[in-house]
């Protein structure tokens, strides 16, 4: 298969994972670069060292937490939002070595735009979710969107045309999800206004 395809296929998989949660994708995508999975050029590499690693390993630790804690959750989503963005662009443009057609400057918008309309759209969906919920849906959310960024990030490097696949699935399952769900809170809001 086209190298370049391929390399814009795990870009676009990789930046997406971050938009669901933010460092476990740069953390993942390390640790394969530090075991010899993959090759990362410079600066990208710095991924693999240890102060790298651990750092992200912390973070990592921390933001699962916090994404678990209805209210919370959505302030971290608010806070994180340009780390995302940075996260997002990183992991698209360390994938430059696989496109090298496309320029860095283009590689990080891609992925800054990439990652930044996942995690839009997981930003205005939790809330709603906690809020349909009781706030009992929303650490639920959380481990699924956990579980996303992990499987998204192991397919955009072993597998990144079935990453591609798996993100537009997802997508499309989202956003038939969050229609019935907002239909529903625009109900309660009106009977609410009414009384």
């Amino acid at each position: 298969m086209d190298p370049l395809l391929l390399g814009t296929a795990s870009a676009f998989g990789l930046a997406a994972a971050a938009g669901m949660n933010t460092t476990l994708p740069l953390l993942m995508l390390g640790l394969a670069a530090r075991f010899g999975l993959l090759t990362l050029v410079a600066p990208y590499d710095a991924l693999t060292s240890t102060i790298a690693l651990v750092g992200l390993g912390i973070v990592a630790a921390v933001e699962i937490g916090a994404d678990k804690t209805p209210g919370a959750d959505t302030v971290v989503h608010l806070i994180q939002g340009p780390l995302t963005l940075g996260a997002g662009a990183i992991l698209f443009a360390s994938q430059n070595s696989m496109i090298q057609d496309v320029s860095p400057g283009l590689a990080i918008l891609v992925g800054l735009f990439t990652a930044g309309g996942v995690h839009g759209v997981r930003t205005v969906i939790r809330p709603l979710v906690n809020m349909g919920t009781l706030g009992v849906g929303g650490p639920v959310v959380s481990v699924l969107e956990d579980i996303g960024a992990v499987l998204l990030t192991i397919l955009a490097i072993l597998a990144p045309i079935i990453a591609v696949v798996v993100l537009i699935g997802v997508v499309i399952c989202l956003v038939f999800a969050a229609r019935p769900l907002a239909r529903r809170l625009l109900a309660r809001r009106r009977a609410v206004q009414t009384v």
